[in-house]
């Protein structure tokens, strides 16, 4: 069954339940017998899930489907048996004994999540359109480490010198940067001399070379590579908020800047994020590249820097050389157009002129234009709407379709201006948004989206680890879909929490005990719905959307039928 636009959500399948219709029932009991009671309790049961966001889904689903759906929620409770209860208990507050569980905090189940098969489950399962990238941290902190090794013009600074003494307080505290610089910008000094001043910069390989000899407890890659990458205690700490969260977010988000900001890096990293989509079966993604009037990619000798028509111009050429050599399907690639909500409104203005340029000149290539960074930040979007509706206003008089992707709603905020971007989000009429967590606070502001078909961008794993939720049982997004909010799975900002898209979709799975394969498949179609498309991209796409998951079905039947036909999901 595939879900078109236009189709009558699950909403219209059945009537609401009216005064006339309640079964009459004794004054003294409220029911007239206990099989009344449970006959009663049954119809409930029944009308709410006939308004389920997955009903449609599950009401048309196949026998194969019917069948897949049967294991995979008995590979979640051999998973349970198998994988989390055979774990060691994590000591707690006074030795108290945690048992593991699936659910729990992703920054410590990640080991076992990949023992599951549920999580085997996920990979396999093809995706469909992943919309909320961004593109400068997506894929495993070694890729741009690898390549930062062999640049002759790379340099590393620090803001405290390496020194080890009887702690590592510096090298754990310590926020690392990366830059590629020509010889007149270099401020040379050693970052593990006690006379370090701070940002003073080293070669890269010079650094490499001597590590070891100064902390010997600890690889270079392994130390490098543990900075970009979020831990439990760090996210989840009893003191850390929302706001600690995002500062360590966006030290490491400058830490990659400098690894990312130079022709070669940007290249190879743009060939592996192709792959890395077709390794997760992904069939078409929207990347947020960041764009700004002064940006700062050089070439390789840090002798130039490259224009945003060059960023450009380096995505279209990779994605037509991986065309040309994939030996697997991808079925597209759009780039949405970012630049930085802390940005004056001058520099806001100067990025939507340009957005409108690219469309102009990449008609097929740009999808929408976003505002990125953390939302508690400065420049809520009605600082920008007078620039915002001059936007739209152009954009209707050169008959451009460049859609309002927003970030909005990533936050714990209530009546704040910070919440009300939803509310600026939906006057402008953004066709998706980017998160969405506080949506459902916002009851009239999520009816009225519902109204006009505006889809949520649900990045799960990364809401966790920046402390919009404790655990995935928590998210919000089971009472968006709850009131039949369109909504897609999106992994955001995977590089610092160890993740890719399967993950995301293993968190959906198993934060809601009857999540189903019905419902993975609603959020699948859902991202093709609101994907930014063209009628042809979009049918061609969901064509080889159709096999994959047929030939998914199959592969789960020849893999786990023995489960559905009677084996113990235990043993």
């Amino acid at each position: 069954m595939v879900q078109e636009p236009g189709r009558p959500g699950p909403s219209s399948v059945t009537a609401p339940v009216t005064m006339a219709e309640r079964p009459v029932a004794s004054a003294e009991l409220g029911f007239f017998s206990v099989e009344d009671y449970f006959t009663q309790r049954d119809e409930v049961k029944k009308r709410q899930h006939a308004i389920a966001f997955d009903h449609e889904c599950t009401v048309h689903a196949s026998k194969k489907e019917q069948k897949a759906d049967q294991i995979l929620q008995l590979l979640k409770k051999r998973d349970n048996l198998r994988v989390y209860k055979a774990a060691s208990p994590r000591v707690g507050y006074g030795g108290q004994q945690h048992p593991r569980f699936a659910g729990d905090h992703f920054l410590s189940n990640e080991s076992l999540i990949e023992q599951t098969d549920v999580f085997r489950v996920a990979h396999h399962m093809p995706k469909g359109a992943h919309l909320h990238i961004h593109f400068n941290a997506c894929l495993d902190p070694s890729v741009l480490l690898e390549v930062a090794k062999n640049m002759d013009r790379m340099f590393i600074t620090s803001d405290l010198p390496l020194i080890l003494d009887h702690s590592s307080f510096n090298y754990d505290r310590c926020e690392i940067q990366f830059s590629l610089l020509p010889p007149e910008k270099e401020r040379p000094g050693n970052l593990f001399s006690a006379t370090y001043q701070p940002r003073q910069t080293m070669p890269f390989k010079q650094f490499l070379n001597e590590f070891s000899s100064h902390n010997p407890h600890i690889s270079v890659d392994e130390w490098l590579e543990r900075k970009l990458l979020f831990d439990e205690e760090e996210a989840h700490n009893k003191l850390q908020t929302c706001s600690g969260a995002w500062q360590k977010f966006n030290g490491r988000t400058r830490m990659m800047k400098g690894l990312f900001n130079y022709e070669s890096a940007y290249r190879i990293y743009t060939r592996r994020c192709l792959e890395e989509f077709v390794r997760d079966n992904i069939q078409y993604a929207e990347i947020r590249p960041n764009f700004m009037k002064t940006n700062q990619l050089y070439v390789d000798d840090a002798s130039r820097t490259i224009n945003n028509e060059g960023i450009m111009h380096i995505i279209i050429d990779e994605y037509n050389k991986f065309q040309a050599q994939t030996q697997g399907y991808f079925g597209g690639l759009k780039i949405i157009y970012c630049t930085p909500r802390v940005f004056s409104r001058e520099q806001v203005r100067f990025a939507l002129n340009e957005c409108r340029a690219f469309k102009k000149r990449w008609p097929e290539w740009i999808a929408g234009f976003d505002l990125v960074g953390e939302e508690a930040e400065p420049n809520p979007l009605k600082t920008f709407v007078p620039e915002l509706l001059e936007f739209r206003k152009l954009c209707i008089e050169e008959n451009l379709d460049i859609p309002f992707l927003f970030h909005c709603g990533e936050t714990l905020n209530i009546g704040t201006e910070t919440d009300e971007n939803l509310l600026d989000a939906l006057l402008l009429d953004a066709k998706r948004i980017g998160h969405g967590f506080a949506l459902a606070r916002q009851p009239y502001v999520m009816e009225r989206m519902k109204e006009r078909g505006i889809c949520l961008e649900l990045c799960p794993i990364s809401n966790e680890v920046l402390g919009l939720t404790p655990r995935v049982g928590g998210h919000a997004m089971y009472t968006l879909l709850a009131n039949n909010v369109h909504c897609t799975v999106n992994s955001d900002n995977g590089t610092f929490f160890r993740s890719t898209l399967s993950h995301d979709f293993y968190q959906v799975m198993i934060g809601k005990s009857d999540m189903s394969l019905h419902g993975w498949r609603q959020l699948i179609e859902w991202s093709l719905q609101h994907s930014c498309m063209s009628i042809d991209e979009r049918q061609n796409v969901r064509a080889e959307w159709e096999k994959r998951w047929d030939a998914f079905l199959d592969w789960m039947l020849e893999e786990y039928g023995a489960i559905a036909d009677g084996n113990d999901a235990g043993h």
